[in-house]
């Protein structure tokens, strides 16, 4: 019987990282929409309980991009662990 090829450890870095960083991406853009849509929804409904102007900008500052953010960061910490538990308890 021939034997399994093996991966490189180059090859198995790669793609541990893109791993890392394409499921970092995706958590990162669903957390920037979904902030982004509270952030309109909240600013809309302050204006009109308030009544004035809304600034939507703030929608993208106070609301949007720190949820990206925390999601992003959230997503990278977990994917790497995942990542480096899936690797070290390959030989077992």
């Amino acid at each position: 019987m021939a034997s399994a090829k093996h991966p490189s450890l180059f090859g198995l870095v790669l793609s541990s990282v893109t791993r890392v960083l394409f499921a970092t991406l995706l958590f990162t853009a669903l957390g920037m929409g979904v902030g982004l849509l509270l952030g309109i929804i909240g600013t809309a409904g302050w204006g009109l309980l308030h009544g004035g102007d809304v600034d939507m900008a703030g929608a993208y500052r106070h609301v949007a991009v720190p949820c990206a953010i925390g999601l992003g960061l959230t997503a990278f910490i977990g994917a790497s662990y995942l990542e480096i538990r899936a690797r070290t308890s390959q030989g077992r």
